[in-house]
């Protein structure tokens, strides 16, 4: 089950692979169409079913990204099933995202280097990183509970 979903433009795979990479290399399950998918799968569906199955979902929001049908599609699906959506916008102005998608915190990183781009997602991993952490420690919480319940109820 992947961390992170990477919603992008075709266009901008390179970014998108960098991302990634980062990412991976600092110990998240990324989905990205072009690595994830294999041949003679139909892509729409693996994709929606990785963007369901993620937690987060990452927008390389381009103006490649955009303008581009399938991205919209994903971006929808990921706001309609309350996924945590983050902007992260490379070429294009906060003013310049819709409505619906400024309303989500993001990162800017317009004219920044390819150092610069690290250091930002690293910093977002880290926030990643530590939600998957404090999530498997309530969850194990919740199942500590749930088992002295019902052993106090079968006494």
């Amino acid at each position: 089950m992947p961390d992170v979903f990477i919603s992008y433009s075709v266009k901008d795979e390179h970014l998108a692979q960098f991302v990634r990479t980062h990412l991976f290399n600092e110990g998240l399950n990324v989905f990205i169409a072009s690595i994830n998918i294999l041949p003679g799968y139909r892509w729409e569906s693996q994709i929606f079913k990785a963007l369901r199955n993620s937690e987060w979902v990452f927008f390389l929001a381009s103006r490649n990204a955009l303008n581009s049908p399938n991205v919209e599609k994903e971006i929808i699906e990921a706001v309609k099933i309350n996924k945590k959506l983050v902007p992260i916008m490379w070429d294009v102005e906060p003013s310049e995202l819709p409505d619906w998608i400024s309303a989500f915190q993001g990162l800017n990183l317009k004219g920044a280097s390819y150092d610069g781009i690290a250091t930002q997602i690293t910093n977002l991993t880290h926030h990643v990183k530590e939600e998957k952490i404090n999530g498997r420690f309530v969850g194990l919480v919740a199942i500590a509970v749930l088992f002295g319940l019902i052993s106090i109820l079968s006494d």
